[in-house]
Parts: structure tokens; sequence; C-alpha cells
């Protein structure tokens, strides 16, 4: 009965011990801070210095107060700063398809608008015109010119271009025709015949006069 009686005590004595210490984090991630601990205290608990956990946990003072949760693991850590990098260039990655999905959109408004020489307005565009002004609703101001337009934008390869992209022909060395492209082999553009119209690149005409594309949103 005396050994019994031993085990009981040394068990409850455990156990008191367990609930006297509530702010430690057994998965070792995180801990939250109890009345009078202080970040040296807390710091020899998970065997980090005291700059470690300034920088784990973007602290600016040493002043920290009870029931604040305190980041205590480096890998943990890293991990979050990698998802929140991850995010973020998916997240500037989503913005840049809308932004192109609505110039798209609203080129495709003017499908069937006749073209005229020298035109840059809804009454009628030439190929430029129809491309700066369209660019020209969301803030981006490109040369009146083909040929400007196309240096205007950082040169992509084929396999690189995305929508939002201009594309540009030429014919014995010279630009003369810009369109928007839209992704999968298409581009919408002014053309001489047909006004605005959606086209294959490899359309039989355009496809041997495919110079390359530009870019032309950040």
């Amino acid at each position: 009965m005396v050994n019994r009686a031993k085990v009981l005590i040394s068990l409850i004595a455990m156990a008191v011990m367990f609930c006297m210490l509530p702010g430690i984090s057994y998965a070792a991630n995180y801990h939250v801070v109890q009345p009078k601990e202080t970040l040296w205290g807390i710091s020899r608990l998970y065997g980090l210095t005291v700059d470690e956990l300034f920088r784990l946990n973007n602290l600016q003072s040493d002043l920290i107060h009870p029931g604040q949760r305190l980041l205590v693991s480096k890998d943990e850590a890293e991990g979050e700063n990698f998802d929140e990098s991850h995010a973020a260039t998916e997240e500037a990655a989503e913005e840049e398809k809308d932004l192109a999905t609505q110039i798209i959109d609203f080129a495709k408004t003017f499908i069937g608008t006749p073209y005229k020489s020298a035109g840059s307005s809804p009454g009628g565009f030439d190929c430029s015109g129809f491309t700066s002004y369209v660019y020209k609703q969301f803030d981006i101001d490109l040369p009146r010119v083909a040929q400007d337009q196309y240096h205007f934008g950082k040169a992509v390869s084929s396999e690189e271009a995305k929508a939002g992209d201009l594309v540009a022909f030429a014919h014995n060395g010279y630009i003369h025709h810009v369109g928007i492209y839209m992704g999968n082999g298409e581009f919408i553009h002014s053309s001489s015949t047909e006004g605005i119209v959606i086209t294959k690149t490899s359309d039989i005409y355009w496809g041997p006069r495919l110079l390359g594309y530009c870019r032309v949103l950040e």
C-alpha cells in the first residue's frame, strides 16, 4: 500500500508540474507568454537566443505581455516565410492575369468596328490606333506607330507569349501590323479588310508574317 501511495503521489506531482508550465508548446512551434516571463527566460526554454526570438517574431522591443504567442521554431518561421512569398507571387500573377483579361474583354467590345486609315477612335481604327486606344483605357500609353509599339515593350519568345502581349507582323523587314495576343494562338486586331476581328496567328496570311511578341504589361 505504501508503494502504491508513493507512485500515486509521484504521478500527482508530475501532473502539477505540467500544469505549472501551460505556456510551453511541446510541438516546439509556439509559446504562450505567462505572467512575469521574460524573453531571456523563454529563450532558455527553447535553446534560442534573445536575438533569435526578436527575428522570429519581428519584435521591436523586449516588452511582452501575458497571453502573447511567440514563435519559437526556426523551421516553422522558414515555412511561413515561404508560404507568404509564394502567396505574394501567386497574387501578383493573378492580378496580371486579371488585367490582361480586362484588356481583352474590352477589346472584344469593338469586334465589327470598321477599319479606318489613321483611325484611333471607336468610329474606326487602324491597327496601331486600335491597340493604342485599348491600352490607353488601362493607363498604358503606347506609341502611335506599329513599329514603335513593338519596340516599346520587352520582346518575348513565342513560348513565353501570353494574353495581353502585343503581337507584331512584318514584311520585308518592315513592321506593318500589330494586334493584342489573346493566348491559344489567337489575336484581336484591326484588319484593313474586316475591321476588328479575332484571327489565328497561324493564319495563312498572317502566319508567315509573324515577327514576334512584346510585353507591355508590368
